[in-house]
């Protein structure tokens, strides 16, 4: 049985930009023990899918690889933000398309042994596109691919990050893609 770890103390030790990082004393089974969580507000994905069938992928720079990777449009919630208006203005900024249809897929939790983020993957359809807004620090390259030639590069291990090889698969798992 789950032994509910009681917190005795608690401070932010790190505040940035897009996360913090908050150190809990806590007790455990065998005495007092420390707990670093990242405090994170979460974000949506967006498995956007054209009228001709093709999903809208985002190429971009991540410095903590140091390489470009492929991935769905996601973007981060503002403080207090609906899951569901982050991912209809993440798709607008970074895509330039708005949905005529936005549905929510599947809601989860990446690491949920240091990090409180939750993820919303979304499915968009009925796209019209328009015109981004990109941060100014932003670059990033929209394509479009058949789902199948993305579930092969999953499959070869070429999509490397994970709410894309979710957020795919699963779409691909209930017959949406």
């Amino acid at each position: 049985m789950a032994f509910e770890e009681k917190t005795i103390s608690s401070e932010v030790v790190f505040d940035g930009a897009v996360f913090k990082v908050r150190r809990h004393m806590v007790e455990t089974v065998a005495g007092e023990s420390i707990r670093d969580i990242v405090e994170h507000n979460g974000g949506s994905i967006l498995v956007a899918v054209t009228d001709e069938g093709k999903i809208l992928m985002e190429k971009q720079y991540r410095k903590a690889f140091e390489c470009e990777m492929l991935e769905l449009p996601a973007g981060k919630k503002d403080p207090g933000e609906d899951n569901y208006v982050t991912a209809v203005r993440e798709l607008e900024e970074e895509t330039g398309y708005k949905a005529g249809s936005v549905k929510l897929l599947l809601t989860y939790i990446p690491t949920c042994g240091y990090s409180s983020e939750q993820l919303y993957i979304y499915l968009c359809r009925d796209l019209m596109r328009g015109e981004r807004h990109l941060d100014p620090t932003e670059c990033i390259d929209v394509y479009e691919y058949d789902a199948d030639d993305l579930v092969d590069m999953i499959m070869k291990n070429e999509i490397l990050d994970s709410k894309t090889i979710i957020g795919i698969l699963f779409a691909r798992m209930a017959g949406e893609i």
